[in-house]
Protein backbone atom coordinates (compact mmCIF):
# COMPACT_ATOMS: atom_id res chain seq x y z
CA UNK A 1 0.00 0.00 0.00
CA UNK A 2 1.10 3.55 -0.89
CA UNK A 3 2.93 5.60 1.99
CA UNK A 4 1.68 9.21 2.17
CA UNK A 5 3.14 12.21 4.06
CA UNK A 6 1.09 13.13 7.06
CA UNK A 7 0.63 16.52 5.66
CA UNK A 8 -0.61 15.27 2.42
CA UNK A 9 -2.84 11.99 3.64
CA UNK A 10 -4.74 14.73 6.27
CA UNK A 11 -5.22 17.47 3.20
CA UNK A 12 -6.17 14.61 0.95
CA UNK A 13 -8.97 12.93 3.85
CA UNK A 14 -9.99 16.68 4.30
CA UNK A 15 -10.98 17.27 0.49
CA UNK A 16 -12.72 13.70 0.91
CA UNK A 17 -14.85 14.90 3.95
CA UNK A 18 -15.04 17.77 2.08
CA UNK A 19 -17.20 16.17 -1.03
CA UNK A 20 -14.31 16.07 -3.15
CA UNK A 21 -13.53 12.80 -3.96
CA UNK A 22 -12.62 9.83 -6.26
CA UNK A 23 -12.05 10.84 -9.83
CA UNK A 24 -12.98 14.70 -8.85
CA UNK A 25 -10.55 14.78 -6.48
CA UNK A 26 -8.00 13.09 -9.21
CA UNK A 27 -9.35 16.29 -11.50
CA UNK A 28 -8.99 18.72 -8.84
CA UNK A 29 -5.91 17.74 -8.18
CA UNK A 30 -4.92 17.33 -11.96
CA UNK A 31 -6.20 21.13 -12.63
CA UNK A 32 -4.52 22.98 -9.44
CA UNK A 33 -8.49 23.53 -9.04
CA UNK A 34 -8.42 25.61 -6.08
CA UNK A 35 -11.90 27.04 -6.34
CA UNK A 36 -13.35 23.43 -5.97
CA UNK A 37 -11.73 23.22 -2.47
CA UNK A 38 -12.81 26.98 -1.26
CA UNK A 39 -15.67 25.73 0.83
CA UNK A 40 -13.30 23.21 3.00
CA UNK A 41 -11.74 25.08 6.04
CA UNK A 42 -8.02 25.43 4.82
CA UNK A 43 -5.88 27.95 3.89
CA UNK A 44 -4.95 28.70 0.83
CA UNK A 45 -1.00 27.36 0.99
CA UNK A 46 -2.30 23.76 2.52
CA UNK A 47 -4.01 23.10 -0.78
CA UNK A 48 -1.30 24.77 -2.70
CA UNK A 49 0.97 21.91 -0.61
CA UNK A 50 -1.01 19.22 -2.11
CA UNK A 51 -1.09 20.15 -5.67
CA UNK A 52 2.67 20.34 -5.47
CA UNK A 53 3.25 17.31 -4.13
CA UNK A 54 0.32 15.45 -6.42
CA UNK A 55 2.67 16.49 -9.25
CA UNK A 56 5.72 15.17 -7.41
CA UNK A 57 4.08 12.15 -6.64
CA UNK A 58 1.12 12.04 -9.49
CA UNK A 59 1.44 7.78 -9.35
CA UNK A 60 1.33 7.32 -5.52
CA UNK A 61 -1.52 10.32 -5.54
CA UNK A 62 -3.81 8.16 -7.81
CA UNK A 63 -3.18 4.96 -5.86
CA UNK A 64 -3.87 6.44 -2.47
CA UNK A 65 -7.26 7.38 -4.17
CA UNK A 66 -8.04 4.51 -5.48
CA UNK A 67 -6.79 1.80 -3.27
CA UNK A 68 -6.33 3.55 -0.05
CA UNK A 69 -2.90 4.29 1.94
CA UNK A 70 -0.78 4.63 5.16
CA UNK A 71 0.80 7.36 6.64
CA UNK A 72 4.45 7.58 6.82
CA UNK A 73 4.06 8.90 9.64
CA UNK A 74 2.08 10.39 11.71
CA UNK A 75 2.17 12.40 15.53
CA UNK A 76 -0.61 12.65 17.81
CA UNK A 77 -1.67 15.87 16.64
CA UNK A 78 -1.87 14.05 12.91
CA UNK A 79 -3.59 11.90 14.67
CA UNK A 80 -6.11 14.10 16.32
CA UNK A 81 -6.78 16.27 13.39
CA UNK A 82 -7.37 13.09 11.09
CA UNK A 83 -10.40 11.78 13.91
CA UNK A 84 -12.07 15.56 13.65
CA UNK A 85 -11.66 15.51 9.82
CA UNK A 86 -12.77 11.62 8.86
CA UNK A 87 -15.40 11.33 11.45
CA UNK A 88 -16.46 14.98 12.62
CA UNK A 89 -15.12 13.76 16.55
CA UNK A 90 -15.65 16.57 19.17
CA UNK A 91 -13.13 17.05 22.05
CA UNK A 92 -14.41 15.60 25.52
CA UNK A 93 -17.33 14.23 23.89
CA UNK A 94 -16.19 11.74 21.40
CA UNK A 95 -12.41 11.91 22.82
CA UNK A 96 -9.66 13.34 25.61
CA UNK A 97 -6.21 13.28 24.97
CA UNK A 98 -3.02 13.50 26.96
CA UNK A 99 0.48 13.77 26.16
CA UNK A 100 1.03 10.27 25.16
CA UNK A 101 -2.63 8.91 24.23
CA UNK A 102 -6.06 9.63 22.81
CA UNK A 103 -8.87 8.02 24.63
CA UNK A 104 -11.72 7.44 22.06
CA UNK A 105 -15.13 6.72 21.45
CA UNK A 106 -15.29 4.45 17.90
CA UNK A 107 -17.11 2.55 16.41
CA UNK A 108 -15.87 -0.93 14.20
CA UNK A 109 -15.79 1.21 10.93
CA UNK A 110 -14.10 3.89 12.52
CA UNK A 111 -11.56 1.57 14.05
CA UNK A 112 -10.94 -0.43 10.82
CA UNK A 113 -10.62 2.47 8.97
CA UNK A 114 -7.90 3.93 11.40
CA UNK A 115 -6.38 0.95 11.33
CA UNK A 116 -6.07 0.74 8.01
CA UNK A 117 -4.19 3.94 7.72
CA UNK A 118 -1.60 3.68 10.82
CA UNK A 119 -0.93 -0.18 11.14
CA UNK A 120 2.03 -0.02 12.26
CA UNK A 121 2.55 3.35 14.62
CA UNK A 122 -0.46 3.20 16.81
CA UNK A 123 -1.73 0.28 19.21
CA UNK A 124 -5.57 0.97 19.83
CA UNK A 125 -6.52 -0.71 22.93
CA UNK A 126 -10.13 -1.95 24.22
CA UNK A 127 -11.13 -0.31 27.13
CA UNK A 128 -13.43 -2.66 28.34
CA UNK A 129 -14.42 -0.54 31.86
CA UNK A 130 -14.55 2.43 29.90
CA UNK A 131 -18.44 3.42 29.31
CA UNK A 132 -17.36 6.59 27.62
CA UNK A 133 -14.30 5.70 26.10
CA UNK A 134 -14.02 2.26 24.59
CA UNK A 135 -10.42 2.59 23.04
CA UNK A 136 -7.09 4.15 23.92
CA UNK A 137 -4.96 4.87 21.22
CA UNK A 138 -1.17 4.65 22.02
CA UNK A 139 2.57 4.76 20.08
CA UNK A 140 3.22 1.42 19.25
CA UNK A 141 6.81 2.36 20.80
CA UNK A 142 5.37 3.06 24.21
CA UNK A 143 3.65 0.22 24.06
CA UNK A 144 6.71 -1.47 23.85
CA UNK A 145 8.76 -0.11 26.43
CA UNK A 146 5.89 -0.10 29.36
CA UNK A 147 5.60 -3.85 28.07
Amino acid sequence: MIKLSMPAGLLMEAAIAGGVDGNKLIEVLRNNDLQALKHIDKEETSWMYLFQYAEDHWESMIEAIHEGYTYKFITIRGLLNLIQTKFSLEENQDFSMDEASIQLALNDEQLRFLQSRIPEQWIFIKNEADERFNFRAILAQNQQIKS
